[in-house]
């Protein structure tokens, strides 16, 4: 006689459920008045720009003041991003689908917790970068050496992972990430170039600071910025 086993629900399927019964509560979320997580979610989905902008910071602030209800909303927004990181992030190829698109949820999760609040513009671009960031760790020199001898993915899988990114229906946010999800798999850029782009096109930050920070001129932060796209555009067109 055989026994069925049943099979425990993924954290995605848990936090999809949670997110049914909870989304149509009423909560006072400070600035954004008393409405449901599911107002505001919709709100994030169908905003843009500055009204996006302003929506999304309000929630991450409140969320790193305690209101667990704001970082709920931001995490669901989030979730869509998750599962197509989970499926494009070779660090996470080991683990089978559940556990992949779980890690990415936890990533999403850290990158509300750490979210720099004095970026302000380009939120949703920042939140999604901070996830690609936790989840592609710096290479290793051997691991460098391995990219530098091998091809790491076929022609199929680029074609795939280096088209879907540009979807007209897709969020520009969503596109870019998985431009750099791209870039950094197939050896494009390392993660660190493009942390760099990242700060230097999407966040608050003054060219100036940054450049401060590197211990280098504006002027050839510039440059290397420069660089960076150069060979990302190149990379693009070759592969497109």
């Amino acid at each position: 006689m055989s026994t069925a086993t049943a099979q425990p629900a993924s954290l995605m399927t848990k936090l999809n459920a949670d997110w049914a019964r909870a989304s149509h509560r009423t909560h006072d979320f400070g600035a954004l008045g008393v409405t449901t997580g599911g107002e505001l979610l919709a709100g994030i989905r169908t905003s843009s720009g500055a009204a996006q902008d302003a929506l999304l910071h309000a929630l991450v602030e409140a969320a790193h003041g305690g209101d667990r209800n704001a970082e709920r909303v931001v995490l669901q927004a989030l979730i869509p991003a998750a599962q197509r990181m989970a499926h494009r992030v070779r660090t996470l190829d080991d683990f089978d689908r559940g556990d992949r698109v779980g890690f990415a949820i936890g990533a999403a999760w850290e990158s509300i917790r750490s979210y720099k609040l004095h970026l302000t513009r380009r939120v949703m671009a920042n939140l999604t970068m901070n996830m690609l960031g936790l989840l592609t760790p710096d290479k290793t020199a051997n691991d460098r050496h391995i990219a530098d001898q091998t091809i790491p993915v076929s022609d199929d899988v680029l074609e795939v992972q280096a088209g879907a990114w540009q979807e007209p229906e897709e969020p520009a946010e969503v596109q870019l990430a998985r431009l750099f999800t791209w870039a950094v798999d197939t050896g494009v850029l390392t993660r660190s170039e493009v942390a760099l782009l990242s700060r230097a096109a999407l966040g608050d930050e003054k060219h100036q600071e940054i450049a401060d920070e590197l211990g280098i001129t504006v002027v050839a932060f510039r440059h290397r910025v420069d660089r960076i796209r150069g060979r990302l555009s190149q990379a693009a067109r070759e592969q497109l």
